[in-house]
């Protein structure tokens, strides 16, 4: 019971919403308490230039103060082990309305069950801004739910279809 709540305890202080470096087909809805409903998909891209993973994250915000984020990222290095455990690493650029731009490293770690991801990236958003991601997705095949935050926001639940 204490390795759950341990294992629990540091998922969720992890996730401080970022899709894995790894490019996904998925599509669902996110809540996040202060801000409301997300709808949110990704798409594996169909161009691999020099055989590099490239996708595209979306998610816009439903509300009367619309967000639109997309994020673009190449899996620079998707065949990396840590620990024995699958590591990918890549290349992200988000680019958000109301306006603003970001480029950094991705980073995912598949744990079992699931994966961690971070995103970190410099850019401009009313100024100089450093965006930042974190979560944890529970595969629940053909389903996945994730827990993160961002910048964008504190905390967001998603429930994502898988294809």
């Amino acid at each position: 019971m204490k390795r759950i709540l341990l294992f629990l305890t540091l998922s969720l202080g992890l996730s401080l919403a970022q899709a894995p470096a790894y490019p996904e087909n998925t599509l669902g809805l996110g809540y996040a308490p202060d801000k409301g409903l997300y709808l949110q998909g990704s798409a594996l891209l169909p161009f691999s230039p020099l055989g590099i993973d490239t996708g595209l994250d979306l998610q816009a915000l439903l509300s009367q103060n619309p967000e639109v984020f997309a994020f673009f990222k190449a899996n620079l290095f998707p065949g990396l082990v840590l620990a024995d455990l699958y590591t990918s690493v890549g290349l992200g650029l988000d680019l958000r309305y109301p306006f603003g731009v970001h480029l950094g490293p991705v980073v995912s770690l598949e744990v079992p069950g699931g994966a961690l991801s971070a995103y970190g990236g410099l850019g401009y958003q009313g100024g100089f801004h450093l965006a930042w991601g974190a979560g944890f997705r529970f595969y629940l095949e053909p389903l996945a739910l994730e827990v993160s935050a961002s910048d964008r926001y504190p905390f967001l639940l998603s429930l994502l279809y898988l294809w």
